[in-house]
């Protein structure tokens, strides 16, 4: 099985029990909170990463680690995932989980570029514009980029639509440097 392959086929195994258990929501959010927990701890990184630490103690510290804090198919799927040598692929396998909810609940990614952070009624503006012309809902992520002069950047599926001031001069530009200006053209006072 091809390395690329790896994430997908778990995701959709999981997202498979998770729909069988009714759980799609919880089991999304269970599983990106474990996710985050294990990049942002570099001694948990290190642990799981290590070749020295048996496989079998890796999946009972797992268990051990999350049971009670995540559902039973949570638990049983991370370390699944970990017993099998996966461990780089979570948060890969994340990310294709949280695409196959998108799909299953007709859902998008909507990433919000700005230079200063949004006010709560202009990206209301945003995704209310964006659902009556997807006709989708949308899963909102904002990131600040000091680059921009102003002005956004909105990155729905494949689709860019570039607001920013920096678009908007280099079409001025553009449409400037379209003008035939005539050679020796002259002027009276």
């Amino acid at each position: 099985m091809s390395l690329s392959k790896v994430p997908k086929v778990y995701a959709t195994a999981l997202l498979e029990l998770a729909i069988e258990a009714n759980s799609v929501e919880a089991t999304e959010q269970e599983l990106s909170e474990i996710v985050n927990a294990f990049s942002e701890d570099e001694s948990i990184r290190h642990y799981f990463l290590s070749p020295v630490v048996d496989p079998i103690q890796k999946e009972k510290a797992v268990f051990k680690a999350m049971s009670g804090r995540a559902s039973e198919i949570v638990v049983n799927f991370v370390s699944l995932v970990v017993s099998k040598n996966r461990y780089l692929f979570l948060p890969d396998i994340a990310e294709a989980f949280r695409a196959g909810v998108d799909k299953l609940k007709n859902r998008s990614a909507l990433k919000i570029i700005s230079k200063e952070s949004l006010s709560p009624e202009q990206k209301e503006k945003i995704i209310k514009t964006l659902t009556n012309s997807f006709k989708r809902e949308f899963r909102v992520m904002e990131t600040l980029d000091s680059h921009l002069i102003g002005g956004f950047k909105l990155f729905v599926d494949d689709y860019l639509i570039d607001a920013s001031i920096r678009y908007k001069l280099d079409g001025i530009e553009e449409a400037l440097l379209q003008k035939k200006i005539p050679v020796g053209a002259m002027y009276e006072n």
